[in-house]
């Protein structure tokens, strides 16, 4: 890495520590470039220079307490890895609890709430493709929706914040009802698919 890329991720950081500073102590919807550039120390030119709106910068900052666990990152969602891949990622949440509560109650933050569970969405249903789970068909849905709401942050604030259990616990917890569900999932893809055999037999 140049002495030139060292700096624009300094500056990138720095910008999005602002940002999420503000976000623990106001209001998400009322975030503005110009305070973020008061508090950062970084120019509002130098902000849209780096990201061109103020969505893009609430983008970023969304990934920001994720951005640590991605080093642990499972191949697979719910494969090898994921119990320790989500334990880093919820202490990521853990230490910026009042964003992850804003972005709960904020029309912004379930925007980028909604935009990260696209991207999850997409990638677990690929994966179950892989296992030989249909991602469109309803136990395939089912199964998304489920397994997104358990490794997402509105579990850590239900397990971790509001019931008062540790992070490494509530990852635990997690994964084991994750692989309960996609066990669960195969046993009646597995038997539908023996009734729809049986059926043409």
């Amino acid at each position: 890495m140049t002495l030139r890329d060292r700096q624009r991720a300094l500056t990138e950081r720095t910008i999005l520590d602002a940002v999420l500073e503000l976000l623990a102590e106001g209001e998400l919807d009322q975030l503005s470039v110009p305070a973020v550039a008061r508090r950062s120390g970084v120019s509002v030119a130098t902000i849209y220079r780096y990201f061109p709106t103020r969505d893009a910068l609430l983008d970023a900052a969304a990934w920001v307490p994720a951005s640590h666990a991605e080093g642990v990152r499972p191949t697979r969602f719910y494969g090898p890895g994921f119990r320790d891949y989500l334990v880093a990622l919820w202490h990521g949440f853990a230490g910026n609890l009042p964003l992850v509560r804003r972005q709960v109650a904020s029309t912004a933050g379930r925007d980028m709430r909604a935009k990260r569970l696209e991207v999850g969405r997409r990638r677990l249903g690929r994966e179950l493709e892989d296992l030989g789970i249909d991602a469109d068909s309803d136990a395939g849905r089912r199964l998304v929706s489920l397994c997104l709401l358990l490794g997402g942050s509105l579990s850590l604030l239900e397990l971790h914040d509001r019931q008062g259990i540790a992070v490494e616990q509530a990852a635990d917890d997690v994964t084991w009802a994750a692989r309960v569900l996609l066990d669960a999932t195969r046993r009646e893809v597995r038997s539908a698919g023996r009734r729809s055999t049986g059926a043409r037999s």
